[in-house]
């Protein structure tokens, strides 16, 4: 029977190998049309965090017990773990792919056993590792100390700058300080965040308002680059009779009053107004006061801005909620004896209000609490002056901003991404070395582009059914490390003709690979792919 081919060069696209000789001379790789490729993407929970932090790369670090290295890693995306830990609405784990198999892996919790790792660790002893304090070094100034000033400080004192942070309140921390509850962020974790900025060389002043106390163009004038990060302090009005009686007051001045005071007017009932977290905050600290509090809200619980765990924890510590109320105005004469409200229509967010007609009711308050949003405050630059949210420069030559003085109030990681982000924009406008000896700084900018990992490209059965475990390590090995490649040797394991490196960066042996696309169906992260071969 004639051969349907002669072996001779350029007869055919593929030579066909045969015989009895061991794999590693017997090169079937010729036999393959396919070729496994490793491509690595965007993890659910990176794309779902604020911060695109990277879980992957630091969670599978900290199961190997690679503490330090697992700080380097989250360091880059985020430099305050131990507060995202505590105050972070956890995106990440409601993406969690390994929440489709059995249960998310508790990227909250570990996030706050690295910040504490990292507060055992440094705390009274030397600074974190910085650039060289030698040579010029810029001056720069940031406005504000909450989460995204601080963020900012952060990344660029170890760039080497001088840092100095002006706060108008007489403690440093913005929204972290004054308007979260400590029962939400305790307060020495802050503190020591505070206090490892300043062992790393950065200066806060106190006290002092810009625009106030010290003009802006002083600023400008004394410092190479200014980073703009006042928040949103500025509460909005009802814009109803009576609210400014006594007994009226903001929800966050309300906060600020009890965080740096240690209390606030004594209520028997109160009323909260909003549906956002700060409304929640407000109600159970007037609860924790002692206050029957009741929280009212324009529209309906599903569209309610405020997280579904802070309500639920609302409702147990004991706030009573009305929805689909508004009010109309607020009763009394020397000071607040009451609310008049009035029912409305169901409504989405962002759609106008429809009052039900003759529905007005009133009920007894002594205390009510305004929480309908806040803007920035930003007239200190010059009147009208705004901030857009898409960059941080603000066409300012040296000034630059970020934070919910640009976004309006977000939540604590978003503002930490935009100081990152901003001290990024510093950097490149100061020429400053974003790297150091022991790498990148500051993460690189997350590609919104990038695909992300489906959940059934992986294959998680290999992990096997199990609970969220106790040891920080255990729990992070939970980690499927969607999209990216950890050198688990899967692909090693179940090839079956030894075409993969066993040690290094377990590449393939393409001389031996058939392509067969074992390697690929395997793989834990979804990392690999089988694309057709080039033939030679």
């Amino acid at each position: 029977m004639q051969l349907p081919f002669k072996e001779q060069a350029g007869d055919v696209p593929y030579r066909i190998s045969s015989g009895t000789m061991p794999v590693q001379f017997n090169k079937t790789g010729d036999w393959r049309f396919l070729t496994p490729v490793r491509r690595e993407k965007t993890a659910p929970c990176a794309a779902a965090c604020p911060l695109h932090g990277g879980m992957a790369e630091w969670i599978g670090l900290m199961s190997e017990g690679d503490w330090r290295g697992a700080w380097q890693a989250i360091s880059r995306s985020n430099p305050f773990p131990a507060i995202t830990g505590y105050v972070c609405y956890r995106f990440c784990q409601e993406e969690c792919s390994r929440g489709r198999f059995d249960e998310a892996v508790a990227i909250g919790s570990l996030e706050r056993e690295l910040g504490a790792w990292r507060h055992r660790e440094y705390k009274g002893k030397e600074a974190p590792p910085a650039a060289a304090k030698t040579g010029h070094r810029h001056k720069v100034a940031v406005i504000g100390s909450g989460p995204a000033g601080l963020s900012c400080a952060y990344y660029l004192s170890l760039l080497g700058a001088d840092v100095t942070v002006f706060e108008r309140d007489p403690v440093p921390g913005g929204l972290l300080a004054l308007g979260i509850p400590e029962y939400r962020l305790p307060r020495h974790v802050l503190n020591t965040e505070i206090d490892l900025l300043k062992a790393q060389g950065v200066e806060f002043i106190v006290g002092k308002a810009i625009g106030r106390d010290i003009a802006f163009t002083e600023l400008r004038r004394d410092f190479a680059a200014v980073f703009i990060a006042t928040g949103a302090g500025r509460e909005k009005k009802l814009g109803i009779p009576g609210e400014d009686l006594p007994g009226v007051s903001g929800a966050l001045r309300y906060l600020a009053r009890i965080h740096l005071e240690g209390e606030a007017p004594k209520a028997r009932n109160a009323l909260v107004i909003g549906g956002g977290n700060a409304a929640v905050d407000a109600a159970c600290l007037a609860r924790l006061q002692g206050a029957d509090v009741t929280l009212a809200y324009r529209r309906t619980r599903e569209v309610m801005p405020a997280h579904p765990e802070e309500v639920k924890a609302a409702e147990e510590a004991g706030v009573k909620f009305l929805f689909q109320t508004v009010p109309q105005a607020i009763l009394g004469e020397e000071k607040v004896e009451g609310v008049r409200l009035v029912r409305a229509d169901a409504s989405k967010r962002g759609d106008n209000l429809a009052l039900v007609s003759g529905s007005a009711f009133d009920l007894a308050f002594d205390l009510v609490l305004v929480a309908i949003g806040q803007e920035p405050e930003l007239d200190f630059v010059r009147p009208g002056f705004v901030l857009t949210s898409d960059a941080a420069w603000t066409g300012l030559p040296g000034v630059f901003g970020g934070g919910d003085a640009a976004t309006g109030p977000a939540n604590v990681a978003a503002a930490i991404g935009a100081g990152r982000e901003g001290a990024r924009a510093i950097a490149s406008y100061l020429e400053l070395d974003m790297h150091t000896a022991e790498g990148p700084v500051i993460a690189p900018p997350f590609d919104a582009k990038a695909p992300v990992v489906a959940y059934d490209s992986l294959n998680p059965f290999l992990a096997g059914r199990q609970g969220r475990a106790a040891r920080p390590e255990e729990e992070a090995a939970r980690c499927l490390s969607c999209g990216r490649c950890n050198r688990c040797g899967i692909c090693w394991l179940f090839c079956p003709d030894l075409a993969v490196e066993p040690e290094g960066e377990m590449n393939f042996l393409l001389d031996y690979c058939k392509g067969c696309g074992i390697c690929a169906r395997e793989c834990p992260g979804g990392v690999l792919e089988m694309e057709v071969a080039q033939s030679d």
